[in-house]
């Protein structure tokens, strides 16, 4: 006879295994299945290729959420609209005032103008993720029947480029660089290019030598002012030597004087020298102080 299965191991072994399961669940799983998730749906006028379930959902960067799920949907009339929903973790956006609001946030920063806006995220793949920010100048919510909240979105970056790009007339630039090549066309084979080019090399030739002849006349005044400065120094030496020679003349006369005694003619006259000399050597002092300070009076004169 076989032997019978113990029922107590057989419940231990299948309540282990339950609990290794559950603990499995929060450590890989991250706390995944214990977050409250909230689902939205966006709508996107524009091309959606290269988003899949899975992308992510970040607000200014930070991981919010991830993309669950895209559709196709056909209504009555015959519109087509793509819903994307949306699923975000509410831990993730929540009041750090009054944490218990935490279900209110969300629809606070809708109010407040936070949209869904398409990303790429590679450029390498083209895959795409979107981006949540405020944008309440822009509100392209369709207000839809669903069952779940409407995320508003907003035309992406690279739309909007597309865009202004498919506004161009392909027609009308063609003509405008048409007309361009024909303009360059007819400038570069004209004769008067040919003689404006020439004239302006003679005008470079010409200028040049202005140049050259200024520059030699520059050099030969300088010279000029040089030797001029020179002659100036041996005036001034000369009128300092005559200064001089006036101071010994006059201390000569003054010495004459003191000895000389009387109202004889000869006093009288040496006197009336004297004074001429006194008189001549103070006009030679003031033209050699002059000089002193302005060496170039020579060249200019004395000014009136």
């Amino acid at each position: 006879m076989s032997k019978q299965a113990n029922p107590t191991l057989i419940g231990a072994f299948v309540l282990g295994s339950i609990v290794l399961a559950v603990g499995g669940l929060v450590v890989f799983g991250g706390g995944r299945f214990f977050t409250e998730r909230v689902t939205y749906v966006a709508f996107f006028d524009e091309s959606v290729s290269g988003l899949a379930a899975g992308a992510p959902v970040n607000f200014r960067g930070v991981k919010v959420g991830e993309v669950s799920d895209i559709q196709v949907h056909v209504d009555s009339d015959d519109t087509v609209s793509i819903p994307v929903y949306l699923v975000l973790q509410r831990r993730r956006i929540r009041e750090a005032e009054e944490p218990t609001a935490e279900g209110d946030v969300i629809e606070k920063l809708i109010q407040h103008g936070m949209r869904a806006q398409l990303q790429l995220q590679s450029i390498v793949t083209g895959q795409l993720e979107i981006q949540l920010d405020f944008h309440p100048e822009l509100t392209l919510a369709r207000g839809a029947a669903f069952e779940f909240a409407e995320m508003p979105t907003v035309p992406s970056s690279f739309s909007e480029l597309t865009e202004r790009i498919e506004s161009l007339s392909i027609e009308d630039l063609i003509a405008s660089a048409q007309q361009v090549m024909v303009g360059l066309e007819k400038l570069l084979n004209s004769p008067d290019l040919d003689g404006t080019l020439k004239g302006m090399n003679h005008g470079i030739r010409d200028l040049q030598d202005l140049i050259a002849t200024t520059q030699r006349e520059i050099d030969r005044l300088a010279r000029r002012f040089e030797t001029t400065l020179d002659e100036a120094d041996t005036t001034l030496a000369s009128v300092r030597t005559t200064m001089t020679a006036a101071r010994t003349a006059l201390d000569a006369a003054t010495e004459s004087l003191s000895i000389a005694t009387g109202d004889s003619p000869l006093l009288y006259e040496l006197q009336e020298a004297l004074t001429e000399i006194t008189a001549a050597a103070q006009s030679v002092r003031a033209v050699a102080e002059h000089l002193e300070r302005n060496p170039d009076a020579l060249l200019r004169g004395k000014g009136k």
